[in-house]
């Protein structure tokens, strides 16, 4: 249950790892652009209620009796401005003579921050500026931040001369600022209980989406330990059933397996019940003989069973050797010379041949005059190359050639001929084995391979087989990715009896 526990934290808190830190950034994003656009919303409503007093007194200014330049209804613009909201407020006016001389104040605090220049041209100050510049600014008034309007108006008197008149209308701006922060927290506020609510609805999601998991887990606890039959898949997430495929592909192997060493153990186990039946009743026959002669025939035919069943045990360990996988780093270590392997398994069975009064050839791969004690005693330290590499352990190739070149001359009759050769092609080694005896009809052949099988004319040909050395040889072929191929010996055309038996084992490397 802990390690279950395991894998679905892990599970939800890689999904969060990767969606709590992008949501966070985008809704924080989010957040500051709607803040920076409340904010210009926000100064464009303070501009607009600036410009509207500043434009009153503006309309305001007009020449009076006595030709001096007077401002109408004041206090009414005020009265106005300051209603429509409880910040403080400002407004200033004030009267610049035509020569420049002189600053009179008509409405307003003596001092106040003026504007530094004109904002068409930065290079003269803001009282040079047109008829109706407008700039909006920020400054301070009594240590508090403002939002200033300056409005410039240039009026003409009768003797044409040139008065400016700077209008100001200020309020304070902290308003602002509370406003957007104030905003801002609320809209992180908001964005935080989405992103809770976020993070638990995956919390949520990955437990419910686990559910099926769950049930698949403790369905495979449950299971009886020779229960290999393959997982349900009707409630599993599309996600993960190509898992429980895997899974299940691996069951099948498993049966597979199974049922293939079961046949093998019956199979076995009927192989070497009969010489043992056999031997047991040839003892008691034995122990019940007086005869001395009687005795050493009994005794004789005793031997031969032990040999029959020696021989099969041996095959059945090579067919077990065979079938094991290879392992990727022994067949990267293995290597051995096909050609020379196959030259030791004919000199071996040389004399089992002669003894059935049989030829046994060899060919070599250099060519059929090539005599490799010859070419050795020529240089006593120097090393021959292989002459036809193959990955494969020396012992496998030659268990593997033995078993063909064995079957070879106990089917092949007397004055018969066998012959081996090992030929190189392009990225292989083939490694023939050819007899002229009663070969194997095309409609046998695979079956021929199969383990303990064995044709009828084989049993009456040697009677004392286990049908294993084609088996163990295709075994082999296939443990180091290579080809078996049965064919006529004496050719698909020409009608003759015989067996050909091609071996093609991937060429290595000499160097390696």
């Amino acid at each position: 249950m802990r390690w279950h526990s395991r894998v679905s934290h892990g599970l939800r808190l890689r999904l969060l790892w990767v969606l709590v830190p992008v949501l966070t950034g985008l809704l924080v994003l989010d957040s500051w652009r709607d803040s920076v656009s409340l904010a210009r919303e926000l100064a464009h409503a303070y501009d607009q209620s600036l410009l509207e007093p500043a434009q009153a007194l503006s309309d305001g200014l007009g020449w009076d009796s006595e030709g001096q330049l007077s401002l109408d209804g004041p206090l009414h613009v005020i009265s106005m401005f300051e209603a429509v909201s409880s910040r403080r407020k400002f407004l200033r006016v004030q009267l610049q003579t035509p020569d420049g001389a002189q600053l009179r104040l008509l409405l307003g605090a003596d001092q106040f921050p003026e504007p530094a220049q004109d904002p068409a041209d930065a290079s003269r100050p803001f009282r040079a500026a047109a008829d109706g510049t407008r700039v909006f600014y920020a400054a301070e008034v009594d240590h508090q931040p403002v939002r200033v309007l300056a409005m410039l108006r240039v009026l003409h008197d009768q003797a044409g001369q040139e008065w400016r008149v700077l209008i100001q209308s200020a309020q304070t701006s902290a308003g602002i600022e509370r406003t957007v922060r104030s905003l801002m927290w609320d809209s992180l506020l908001r964005d935080g209980r989405t992103l809770l609510v976020l993070v638990l609805v995956v919390w949520l999601g990955v437990a419910w989406g686990l559910r099926p998991l769950q049930a698949l887990r403790r369905a495979v606890q449950q299971r009886r330990s020779d229960d290999l039959e393959p997982l349900a898949t009707t409630d599993v997430p599309g996600e993960v059933r190509p898992l429980v495929d895997a899974m299940n592909l691996h069951l099948a192997q498993q049966r597979d397996a199974l049922a293939q060493q079961r046949q093998f153990l019956a199979d076995a186990s009927h192989q070497l019940r009969t010489p043992l039946a056999i031997l047991t009743t040839q003892a008691g026959y034995a122990l019940r003989e007086t005869d001395p002669e009687a005795v050493q025939s009994t005794l004789r035919s005793m031997l031969q069973q032990l040999q029959r069943g020696r021989r099969v045990s041996e095959q059945l360990l090579a067919l077990a050797h065979a079938s094991q996988p290879a392992s990727p780093m022994a067949s990267e270590a293995a290597l051995c010379d096909a050609n020379a392997v196959a030259r030791e398994v004919v000199l071996a069975y040389l004399p089992l041949a002669l003894d059935k009064q049989q030829d046994l050839g060899w060919t070599d791969v250099r060519g059929q005059d090539f005599d490799e004690d010859d070419a050795a005693s020529g240089d006593d330290s120097a090393q021959l190359p292989m002459a036809a590499p193959v990955k494969a352990p020396a012992t496998a190739v030659y268990e593997l050639v033995a078993n063909l070149v064995h079957n070879a001359i106990v089917y092949t009759p007397a004055q018969g001929h066998i012959n081996v050769a090992v030929l190189r092609e392009p990225g292989w080694v083939e490694i023939r084995v050819q007899d002229n005896g009663p070969g194997i009809a095309a409609q046998d052949r695979e079956r021929a391979l199969a383990r303990f099988s064995r044709l009828q004319a084989d049993a009456a040909q040697a009677p004392g087989g286990s049908g294993l050395g084609l088996a163990i040889a295709r075994a082999y072929v296939q443990r180091f990715q290579g080809e078996l191929v049965l064919a006529h010996g004496a050719g698909e055309d020409e009608g003759r009896p015989g067996l050909l038996i091609r071996i093609r084992l991937p060429l290595a490397s000499a160097s390696a």
